[in-house]
């Protein structure tokens, strides 16, 4: 009588290869999730530049006001795709939307959002004044220079995109 043949093992690592092999894999897996959420978190999709930099080596303030338009003008966007003006330092304004084959609605500051880079920005959601955008738009913002004041520095930038 014959025994049993040994069942076969698999293929048999030292720990050290064991160990590389897992920190490799978790290092891919955790550049996977970084790439995934830097592109999903991105900005809002591009703008264009409309204006001087407001950097000038002068020390005078920009006459603009503007550093870029959002979305540039004659964009396609999607419904819910943020839009805006980007201001330089020291400018403020107002955003007014009017739709191709509506009315006017100004945003108000509980639907626009000012942040760090001085950017007015509109984000249309199921909390604000207009839950998504669907067709052609041209958004008009009203700015000003806050130092030498709205009556003698306002200034009005219109542009128009749609949005599917």
């Amino acid at each position: 009588m014959t025994s049993p043949s040994p069942t076969p093992q698999g293929l048999q690592y030292p720990t050290r290869t064991k160990v590389i092999i897992a920190v490799v894999l978790t290092v891919a897996i955790a550049a996977i999730v970084l790439a995934y959420l830097t592109t999903a978190e991105g900005d809002s999709g591009d703008v264009s530049v409309s204006g001087t930099d407001g950097l000038q080596d002068t020390g005078s303030r920009d006459p603009s006001g503007v550093e870029a338009l959002i979305p540039p003008e004659g964009s396609e966007i999607l419904g819910q795709e943020a839009i805006g003006i980007d201001l330089v330092p020291g400018w403020t304004g107002e955003l007014t939307l009017l739709p191709g084959n509506g009315s006017a609605t100004t945003l108000t500051d509980d639907d626009v959002e000012v942040d760090g880079l001085n950017r007015i920005i509109f984000q249309p959601g199921p909390d604000k004044s207009i839950e998504r955008l669907s067709g052609d738009y041209c958004l008009v913002a009203t700015i000003w220079d806050q130092v030498e004041g709205r009556e003698q520095t306002q200034r009005v930038e219109n542009w128009c995109f749609s949005a599917t």
